[in-house]
């Protein structure tokens, strides 16, 4: 695959920040809110994956 079209595909991931964890988040409303499928938490980040590893320190 070509590495300019590699860069432009963008994967959206979620974050529960309460456990610590990526998650698949359900959306509430048609809002930027999001709930833990886990913990049924609403305080959930999501960004792009390089983003949300780096703001949250998770390894690979």
């Amino acid at each position: 695959m070509n590495t300019k079209l590699e860069e432009q595909l963008v994967k959206i991931i979620y974050f529960c920040k309460d456990c610590q964890k990526i998650v698949d988040a359900t959306q509430i409303n048609k809002k930027h809110n999001y709930s833990c499928p886990l913990c049924k938490g609403k305080n959930v980040a999501f960004g792009t994956e390089k983003s949300i590893r780096n703001f949250y320190h998770i390894e690979e």
